[in-house]
């Protein structure tokens, strides 16, 4: 008899995770369908989503550029951490007070990835306009993979 409830209770267990996981996975996919403009693309991990974008410039230019856009769009600077010698992240928030974050990672001295993420579900139209001011301040369109230079 023993053996027979704990089959139902596994069962039970079974059934209540895939209710529970079940409306998110919904959630996940959509997020991972959106495709950004200019080149960035929509990307969703561990629950998050950001934009990304590789541009062929310096860590410098784009951090500049990157706060610059950050002014115009009027999200406020919070603060920033340099990370690693290739590696910098701009704070911020919006006016309705959402976090915003730029993560800039460059691999090599010419080209520097690019990831922006706002709050903890993203905002496509907030992110495709960030893509899109940054290009046009930086002067040169967005690739979704790193540009190669050929010496």
């Amino acid at each position: 008899m023993s053996q027979i409830s704990s089959r139902r209770a596994y069962a039970y267990l079974a059934l209540g995770c895939a209710v529970l996981v079940a409306p998110l996975s919904g959630c996940v996919a959509l997020l991972g369908a959106g495709a950004g403009a200019g080149g960035a693309t929509y990307v969703a991990g561990g629950g998050l989503s950001d934009y990304q974008a590789y541009y062929p410039v310096s860590l410098g230019q784009a951090t500049a550029a990157s706060r610059a856009v950050l002014g115009e769009m009027h999200i406020s600077y919070t603060g920033n951490l340099h990370k690693k010698e290739n590696e910098e992240a701009i704070y911020g928030k919006t006016t309705d007070g959402t976090k915003v974050s730029v993560n800039l990672q460059s691999p090599s001295a010419k080209v520097t990835k690019v990831e922006m993420g706002v709050g903890l579900m993203g905002n496509k139209v907030l992110s495709q306009q960030f893509f899109r001011l940054l290009s046009q301040r930086l002067g040169v369109h967005a690739t979704v993979t790193p540009p190669v230079f050929h010496n």
